[in-house]
């Protein structure tokens, strides 16, 4: 019986979001999303494999861009290409501009082949995509997860880069890392 994946545009059940929260764990590139963070982003794609939860990509979304991630995709989940799956039903329903950043070189090289282009650095994130981790660290305070978060990056730089991003653009307008050509700069 061939498997069925299926993605759905819904937050994680509380179930799935604290098999999320403790796998984060064992993740050496998502250093820490806690159970209160998961439900406070903008949007939602959760995967299914054969009907069981496998993974999310969450996205917030300000002034024409929309940023993927966290992304995760539990560890018995691994292995199917969901990660991708997931990636590719963003790409093909969000309409804004979409940016991507990740630590995690498994997900550069799903970017690269969906199309994405690396365009930017820390340094010279448009203004909308700024504003977009700005909210999300404000929701971290808020949630009261701020403590924990900062724990696990500092446990983790000991064992994956977790700084090391790389940004990535898919859109259909051209951007050069030196100078962005739209309004949001």
């Amino acid at each position: 019986m061939p498997m069925e994946i299926t993605i759905k545009t819904h937050p994680p059940e509380i179930n799935g979001i604290m098999q999320l929260v403790e796998a984060t764990k064992i993740f050496p590139y998502l250093t820490f999303v806690g159970e209160k963070s998961w439900q406070s982003f903008d949007g939602y794609y959760c995967a299914y494999r054969d009907q069981s939860f496998a993974g999310v990509l969450a996205v917030n979304r300000i002034g024409g861009w929309v940023k993927l991630g966290p992304l995760a995709v539990l560890p018995e989940h691994q292995g199917y290409s969901i990660a991708t799956k997931l990636i590719q039903q963003a790409v093909s329903s969000e309409k804004d501009n979409i940016y991507l950043a990740s630590a995690n070189p498994s997900v550069w090289k799903i970017a690269q082949r969906l199309g994405f282009q690396e365009s930017f650095t820390w340094a010279n994130l448009p203004l909308a995509v700024r504003m977009i981790y700005f909210k999300m660290s404000i929701r971290v305070l808020l949630c009261g997860e701020s403590l924990h978060f900062i724990k696990e990056v500092l446990r983790k730089q000991r064992i994956a880069n977790v700084h090391g991003h790389q940004h990535f653009v898919y859109s259909g307008v051209q951007y050069n890392s030196r100078s962005c050509i739209i309004n949001t700069c």
